[in-house]
């Protein structure tokens, strides 16, 4: 079955591979029904921040922005609604990000890799993110989920052994493969009381874990909190 999602990125990506203009500060990009699309970021280029306005048009799609120089506390303009496959992953030195309240999208891999980020807080606009969300952030230690997010993602925050506790939002009704696989640190997650569904390994390897309470009605894959 075709993967309409990644589709219409590759699709997006082919057809404005080579049909795209540069800011003088080296951001490659292109204009579709009055929208920017920020497509990625022009080698050795060392721009201070990114834009919300390019052509006096809203930025609203950011990609490629992984060798995007940044540091510290990183804000995303208001302007932008969606941010693309693997967006800003293997960041070195960006510690926050502070998104949209706006943000409707965010994709596979948009923050995977990132070396020193230690706090992400996803507005409540978000209701789905992708898989792999955060895996492999390190020093990820504060993680605000969207309150209306329904789904924790496939390998999302694996491999964060900083992360010592996490809230799962109400309204989540499953629990995704590998979801927290590895996370060494964490000692207390709090599960929603409509949850349906653990899937295999989501806390695998959480040695410091308490086992939580567990609503009724959910079903665990037995490797769920495999050790």
């Amino acid at each position: 079955m075709v993967n309409l999602k990644k589709f219409r990125n590759h699709l997006h990506f082919y057809k404005f591979r080579k049909n795209f203009s540069i800011t003088p500060d080296g951001f490659q990009y292109v204009i579709e029904n009055n929208e920017v699309f920020i497509k990625g970021l022009k080698k050795k280029s060392n721009p201070a921040e990114i834009p919300a306005y390019i052509e006096n048009l809203p930025v609203v799609y950011l990609a490629g922005l992984h060798n995007l120089p940044l540091a510290g506390e990183v804000k995303i303009p208001d302007t932008v609604r969606e941010l693309e496959w693997a967006v800003f992953n293997v960041q070195e030195f960006a510690t926050k990000f502070i998104l949209p309240e706006n943000l409707t999208r965010i994709d596979e891999h948009a923050f995977a890799w990132c070396k020193s980020l230690e706090e992400i807080i996803f507005p409540d606009s978000i209701t789905s993110l992708g898989l792999g969300t955060m895996i492999s952030c390190k020093k990820l230690k504060s993680v605000k989920l969207p309150a209306n997010l329904t789904e924790i993602p496939d390998f999302f925050a694996s491999g964060c052994t900083a992360l010592e506790e996490i809230e799962i939002p109400a309204q989540v009704s499953r629990i995704g493969e590998m979801a927290f696989n590895e996370c060494f640190s964490l000692k207390k997650i709090v599960l929603p009381d409509d949850l349906k569904y653990i899937d295999k390994y989501a806390f695998a390897g959480c040695t410091n874990l308490e086992y939580p309470v567990i609503p009724e009605q959910c079903e665990v894959h037995p490797k769920a909190f495999h050790a």
